[in-house]
């Protein structure tokens, strides 16, 4: 299987237009390697393909081992709120009702449950405001569930909330992807996948700057240095 995944890096890296079919064909080959279906199920969702109903396949032949893997609820939970409008009852309720022995885990599952409580979905400020706190309090070195707090306080004018908010997300990220090292963003990796999208701590310099632009107050001037010895934003 490992040599498979490196074939797709290799492929992935040289833009091969042959990528897509490979990847699809391992469909029909049967594995009891969790991390390799979640693998391809990362790889066949991300752009150029978009292809959540195979990234999805590859989530369930994760889930028919084990039906209660936490980071493969996860990676669906991202597929169905990010590419097809939201998660549904079902697996929230599992995503909310699953428990581990990872407060870095936990504090993932708090912060993925709350996405379905956003306005426009279920429209719950009280509850997502306490699941982001929650995700916070189990494991407070993400980005992520702090800038989804902070939108959240946009909505109700808690200015002061936010810029504290948005000063420790700033802190907490470790990598930033520029055009000049995206290379080392992995295909195949579910750390990158789950760093990028649910943590949050590896994003790029886009994001960064959507963070300061949207979320900082203008009328309030400050300067943020975010941890990382080769960048500084102000």
């Amino acid at each position: 299987m490992n040599d498979i995944l490196a074939k797709i890096n290799i492929l992935s890296q040289n833009d091969d237009d042959r990528l897509y079919d490979f990847v699809s064909e391992q469909l029909a080959y049967e594995s009891n390697d969790i991390n390799f279906w979640l693998s391809l199920a990362v790889v066949i969702v991300a752009p150029p393909f978009g292809d959540e109903e195979k990234s999805i396949k590859f989530i369930n032949k994760a889930l028919a081992i084990d039906n209660n893997n936490p980071i493969a609820l996860i990676i669906l939970a991202h597929v169905y709120e990010y590419e097809l409008g939201g998660i549904d009852d079902m697996l929230l309720h599992q995503i909310k009702n699953l428990h581990t022995n990872s407060d870095e885990i936990n504090s993932m599952l708090k912060y993925v449950a709350s996405w379905s409580y956003r306005e426009h979905k279920k429209n719950d400020p009280e509850i997502e405001e306490q699941l982001l706190k929650e995700s916070i309090q189990l494991y407070d070195k993400y980005v992520w569930n702090y800038e989804h707090l902070a939108r959240l306080y946009i909505k109700q004018k808690r200015y002061l909330e936010i810029n504290k908010l948005i000063k420790k997300a700033l802190n907490h990220v470790k990598k930033i992807y520029t055009d000049e090292n995206i290379d080392e963003y992995q295909a195949t990796s579910i750390d990158d996948f789950i760093n990028s999208r649910i943590k949050g701590t590896h994003i790029t310099d886009n994001n960064v700057n959507m963070i300061q632009k949207e979320l900082i107050p203008t009328h309030i001037i400050f300067f943020y240095t975010i941890a990382t010895p080769f960048m500084r934003f102000l």
